[in-house]
């Protein structure tokens, strides 16, 4: 398959390691990591861990806003809040990192089973979990992990009404700060600017957040060194079901086309009040 061949030509040509050695915060998220598919976590960030320092998500947070970005730093998150994100954080602790969990408290709270609530709070095809406990998520957050706001029902925010939008907006944080005392930080579902609006942006720094993530591809290689509701995260989507050539060419595309621009959001939007 053509990503094959460019992954053995990015390799053999040493593109592959000029783009890991580039400085810049890069933010790899999973969503789910099957039992079959740990051991390929594992590789996937043991081959991270030769090359990036480890940061913790609001560590690398910092770092775009502020700086300095002087080497390769990574970041992991998560979405959705599965149950194997319990496995997968303790994978992480092996190698002195941590990592932020974006959960729907809707999903936490759900009693349906499994596959009615794979449907009620549309996930994509092909992860059918359990949600994580209220009791997973403070033990994870004692282990120095974080917790962040995916939506209160992990609905596409674009495709509701503003206010319903403020709604699943702060009730999510509210949630999660109920249980467990804060939460800094936003994602939104889907993860692709036609997946939200600036309104639906403006609002997460309104109701307290520190940062809205997307899940449009890319990395940060300059600090923003201004108002942090001018940052958009840029988070690389990885799967532990693909070989891990493949992970090497999207980290590579991802160090290769950041930019500057790579802090922004699209054209037009107006984010700040």
């Amino acid at each position: 398959m053509a990503l094959d061949a460019l992954s053995t030509w990015r390799s053999v040509s040493g593109r592959d390691r000029e783009a890991f050695e580039r400085p810049r915060v890069y933010f790899p998220y999973l969503h789910d990591v099957p039992e079959d598919e740990e051991n390929a976590f594992r590789a996937f960030v043991e081959m991270l861990s030769d090359s990036h320092t480890f940061l913790s998500y609001s560590d690398a947070i910092d770092r775009v806003l502020n700086g300095p970005i002087d080497k390769p730093y990574v970041a992991f998150s998560f979405d959705d809040g599965f149950a194997s994100n319990i496995a997968a954080s303790r994978i992480l602790e092996e190698y002195g990192a941590t990592g932020c969990f974006f959960v729907p408290p809707g999903f936490i709270d759900s009693k349906l089973p499994t596959a009615d609530a794979m449907r009620e709070f549309g996930f994509s095809p092909g992860t059918c979990e359990e949600p994580m406990t209220w009791s997973d998520l403070e033990d994870m957050k004692s282990r120095g992990h974080e917790i962040g706001n995916h939506t209160l029902n992990h609905r596409t925010l674009s495709s509701i009404s503003e206010e319903q939008a403020s709604d699943e907006i702060s009730r999510g944080a509210d949630r999660i700060r109920g249980v467990l005392g804060e939460c800094r930080h936003f994602a939104w579902p889907r993860g692709q600017f036609k997946h939200m609006t600036d309104i639906a942006a403006r609002t997460v720094f309104e109701t307290g957040h520190d940062s809205c993530a997307s899940a449009e591809r890319g990395a940060h290689v300059q600090p923003l060194h201004s108002d942090p509701q001018l940052l958009c995260v840029r988070r690389d989507h990885i799967m532990t079901s693909w070989p891990l050539r493949h992970d090497k060419y999207f980290i590579g595309r991802a160090s290769e086309t950041a930019s500057g621009q790579s802090n922004a959001w699209p054209h037009g939007w107006s984010v700040r009040p």
